[in-house]
């Protein structure tokens, strides 16, 4: 229907119009149809649940007015249910069908209902009836609910026929009646027909206002529409000049600008057009000097790939699928002669068959876009061979090969790998040698431990003479006190004496293992190169245990200065110990006449490290010789109190461990070296809590 419409000789407006208000009138008529049929089923449906409701509370509040057939009860029930005007008769029977009360609004409900009767007595087996019938042409919507009361039955036992204890009550529900009310529908029929008649009024009004507002909005639309198409009439005349007012920016707004810019681009193609037709004769002169300008440039690259081509470093070979050569450039003719349809595998490699690893089968069997290898040729010659598909004009495939000649670069490839093998052997006999000078190393510095082993001798041979005493003395008490009395007569005085004396002696005998132990762990050579989380109070401590006998001898007070907690450092506790022993014993020499020696420790938390200081008060060191003293061999010392290593072993120790020595003196005052060591790195991870300074020396 709507494509033969269109074809009809009508303007676009009268068109426009005619479908959206055929629309408009379709689409209300459809909802308003679905709108009263909706409206209507609700008001019947309201109408029911009020007949249902209605019937239902009669039949329950009809319960006792039944039993004892009280009509005036019953009328007075019935008589809050006049009050509803759809309510046209209402009656309520017993079993039988008798009327025990009733109410007609008309009086001509009475006569239908006793003549329905026989009908109604389904009721009695159904909880609800529901039923529509005409009076006179009048519709009535008739609801009947049964009326119960429950019956309570005595056994035997209750009356006494049985003895007392064995009772049963049993009750069951029984219909005594009926209630039934009729409902006129007549005022539901006048209101769903003043509800259509709202509907269809309602409707012709949203129609007319549609159709008008389509009247406007097409007469919106339509008139720029309009001015369109009288500009491209004049356009189509020969007016190129014809512009289009844009008054919108909506898509009709975005066609006039379309339309404006073909007029404009029309007017400039016919002046163009106008132009070339008066400059032809130059513009042909014009191509011609270009053509001329492009022949010399393609003149130039064909001279340019014909000197790629029978480059002397650069063959170039062109293949069928068969292995015959197609073409070969100049430098290939040159080494090898023409070969052009011989087979490439029979002049260039000597074979008689294919080669293993063919570029021929890699690109036109395989379908591989490239393919590159080396390859050597029957004269000695080494290349790196790159090939690709090819294609004529025929459409026959070929293999293009470019080939490199390579053969120097080889030379130099193996001269390298010559160079290489030597520079390793090099590097393996730097390795070894750098092996035995850490052997040597090692070497030194247990000499050096073992120099100051010797220092140490004397003073720990007098600290274990006065535990060694001891031990003798309370031995020779006990031995006493054992010639003098048997063990039986010993009295509780005597094994206490005697338990006292074996006590002393363990004392005296633990104090001499921990110091043998202390010099033994210093003494002996550590195989272990392995750092690992280290107490610096503790190897302190250790230190302090074997050396402080010696300071006291020479008459060298230790002041020791340590922070309460150190962090944990990453070290070597045995070089670490080495270390210490030989800046304590170097502050003892400097001290001949004895002297204070002071060892205090500290955090340094911007730098995250520990530092460790050891100031004398002894004879100083001279400024011409403050920068020689970490060197090798170098001592201020008389021959026989030193070799001059301590110091440069003990330097050379700290820088492993990622530290530093520093030094401070002031002749005939005293020195301070500070020992400078990083924290162990989870220890900084936990955070320093406060700046732990070190102690002022003196």
């Amino acid at each position: 229907m709507i494509p033969r419409f269109f074809r009809l000789n009508l303007g676009l407006k009268a068109k426009f119009v005619l479908t959206i208000s055929f629309l408009i009138l379709v689409t209300s008529v459809i909802l308003s149809g679905f709108l009263i049929e909706k409206q209507s089923l609700l008001i019947q449906g309201e109408l029911e649940k009020r007949g249902e409701s209605m019937v239902r509370n009669l039949a329950h509040n009809s319960e006792y007015g039944v039993i004892v057939e009280n009509k005036p009860l019953l009328l007075n029930l019935m008589e809050g249910l006049y009050q509803e005007q759809e309510v046209v008769y209402i009656t309520i029977r017993d079993r039988k069908g008798s009327v025990l009360a009733d109410w007609d609004r008309t009086g001509e409900y009475h006569q239908v209902r006793a003549k329905r009767w026989p009908q109604d007595v389904q009721v009695l087996k159904e909880e609800l009836v529901k039923e529509y019938f005409v009076v006179d042409t009048k519709e009535v919507y008739d609801f009947s609910y049964p009326i119960k009361t429950t019956r309570v039955e005595r056994s035997r036992e209750e009356v006494g026929l049985l003895p007392a204890g064995k009772s049963d009550l049993v009750t069951r529900k029984e219909t005594i009646g009926v209630a039934q009310i009729s409902m006129s529908l007549q005022n539901m029929r006048t209101e769903i027909a003043d509800m259509k008649r709202m509907v269809v009024l309602l409707t012709l009004l949203v129609v007319a206002a549609g159709v008008l507002l389509t009247i406007f909005l097409v007469n919106i639309f339509v008139k720029p529409v309009r001015r369109l198409v009288y500009a491209t009439e004049r356009v189509a005349s020969g007016n190129l000049y014809q512009m289009v007012r844009v008054t919108s920016r909506d898509e009709i707004g975005t066609l006039a600008r379309s339309f404006n810019r073909m007029v404009t681009s029309l007017q400039q193609s016919r002046e163009k057009i106008e132009e070339y037709n008066r400059t032809l004769e130059n513009k042909v002169k014009e191509r011609t000097a270009e053509l001329e300008k492009t022949t010399k440039l393609l003149q130039v690259e064909y001279d340019r790939l014909e000197a790629i081509i029978n480059s002397p470093n650069l063959g170039i070979v062109i293949e069928d699928k068969d292995c015959n050569i197609k073409f070969m450039s100049k430098s290939l003719v040159d080494g090898f002669g023409n070969q052009i349809g011989q087979k490439c595998y029979q002049k260039f490699k000597g074979r008689k068959e294919k080669c293993p690893v063919c570029p021929i089968d890699e690109i036109l069997v395989k379908g591989k876009k490239t393919f590159t290898y080396l390859d050597q040729d029957t004269q000695g010659h080494y290349y790196e061979l790159s090939a690709a598909p090819f294609q004529d004009e025929k459409g026959e495939r070929y293999v293009l090969e470019t080939l490199r000649d390579i053969t120097e670069q080889k030379k130099l490839e193996l001269q390298v790998a010559k160079y290489t093998r030597n520079l390793e052997k090099t590097n393996q006999e730097l390795e070894n040698a750098l092996n035995s000078l850490k052997e040597t190393q090692a070497q030194l510095i247990q000499a050096e431990k073992m120099a100051a082993v010797g220092q140490l001798a004397a003073g720990v041979a007098h600290e274990l003479n006065n535990p060694l005493g001891g031990i003798l003395g309370y031995s020779q008490f006990a031995l006493e006190k054992l010639d003098q009395k048997q063990v039986y007569q010993f009295t509780g005085e005597d094994n206490a004496t005697l338990l006292q004396y074996l006590k002393d002696i363990e004392q005296q005998t633990k104090r001499c293992r921990s110091i043998i132990q202390s010099l033994l762990k210093f003494s002996r050579a550590s195989r272990k190169e392995e750092f690992e989380p280290t107490d610096i109070h503790a190897i302190l401590k250790e230190t302090f245990a074997f050396t402080r006998h010696q300071l006291e001898r020479n008459k060298v007070r230790l002041v020791e200065r340590l922070t309460d907690s150190l962090p944990q450092i990453n070290g070597h506790p045995s070089q670490l110990q080495q270390v210490f022993t030989n800046l304590i014993l170097n502050a003892l020499q400097a001290m001949p006449g004895g002297g204070t020696l002071t060892v205090a420790s500290g955090v340094n938390e911007d730098l995250k490290t520990v530092e460790l200081r050891f100031a004398d008060t002894g004879t100083g060191i001279s400024q011409e010789n403050l920068d020689k003293i970490f060197e090798p061999f170098y001592t201020t010392k008389i021959v026989g109190e030193g070799t001059g290593l301590g110091l440069s072993v003990s330097y050379g120790l700290i820088k492993n461990h990622g530290g530093e020595i520093k030094v401070e003196s002031t002749q005939n005052q005293g020195s301070t070296f500070t020992v400078i060591l990083p924290i162990l790195r989870e220890t900084v991870a936990l955070g320093l809590k406060s700046e732990k300074e070190l102690p002022a020396s003196g």
